[in-house]
């Protein structure tokens, strides 16, 4: 089992979790490659099982590289993929980066394999996060289990 974790981040919020993501499915066998999007093509999915993608938001809209990433990996492969967002803003207000990315998945006909995560930053400090606090590693171990739940049936088939 194979998984990519694209992020973009501007002050380090969604690299902090795309690592503990990417941490968390290592620990649960999974192989996988943690990137941020400045250094993912839509190549790098080939092989890929699963592919988690984060963002900030920025005036109600995702990355436009991620927007231009989802755009660029071809119909069959996105379509092969299971396929999980999380992301950051400043208030728990949609739009948001995820409403932006969940709605470029869907009319691709991408529907995700579980709720997005939504964290919430306290505006407006948007300094650097020295570690995740509690309450936020707690909402990652949710998202982290869920996914785990809808790769197990895959997991089983590869032992």
């Amino acid at each position: 089992m194979r998984a990519l974790i694209v992020y973009a981040s501007w002050f380090g919020h969604n690299r902090e979790a795309a690592k503990y993501i990417a941490a968390q499915l290592a620990n649960h066998g999974v192989h996988v490659v943690c990137a941020p999007i400045t250094r993912v093509t839509a190549s790098d999915v080939i092989g890929c099982d699963v592919l988690v993608l984060g963002s900030f938001t920025h005036a109600h809209h995702a990355s436009w590289r991620l927007r231009h990433l989802i755009e660029s990996i071809p119909e069959r492969r996105l379509k092969r993929l299971m396929v999980a967002v999380f992301g950051t803003q400043t208030v728990d207000e949609r739009p948001s980066s995820i409403d932006d990315l969940v709605g470029m998945l869907g009319s691709r006909g991408i529907h995700l394999a579980i709720p997005p995560l939504r964290i919430v930053l306290s505006a407006p400090d948007f300094a650097p996060w020295s570690q995740i606090v509690p309450a936020e590693r707690d909402k990652i171990d949710a998202f982290v289990r869920s996914l785990m739940r809808e790769l197990e049936p895959e997991l089983a088939v590869q032992r």
